[in-house]
């Protein structure tokens, strides 16, 4: 499997799309829609790192925002 330039890749099963959930030094850890995951090694290239970086501080985001909003749903019954 190959990293396309944006930082994402195509999910041999099912051929959706994956973007980085995970990263370390040496390994990056993509997944599809479909939960079907892969670790593959970090690229050397900055450009590369960065944008894992950022689907990876995405991802965070979007599930902090989601735990929130389970919060208040919690509080408002």
């Amino acid at each position: 499997m190959n990293l396309r330039p944006d930082g994402t890749a195509d999910c041999d099963t099912c051929h959706m799309p994956m973007f980085a959930l995970a990263s370390n030094e040496k390994d990056v850890t993509l997944e599809c829609a479909n939960r079907h995951r892969v670790t593959l090694p970090m690229p050397d290239e900055p450009k590369m790192r960065r944008f894992i970086h950022n689907w990876v501080a995405r991802r965070g985001a979007q599930l902090d925002e989601q735990q929130r909003r389970w919060e208040s749903d919690d509080n408002a019954q």
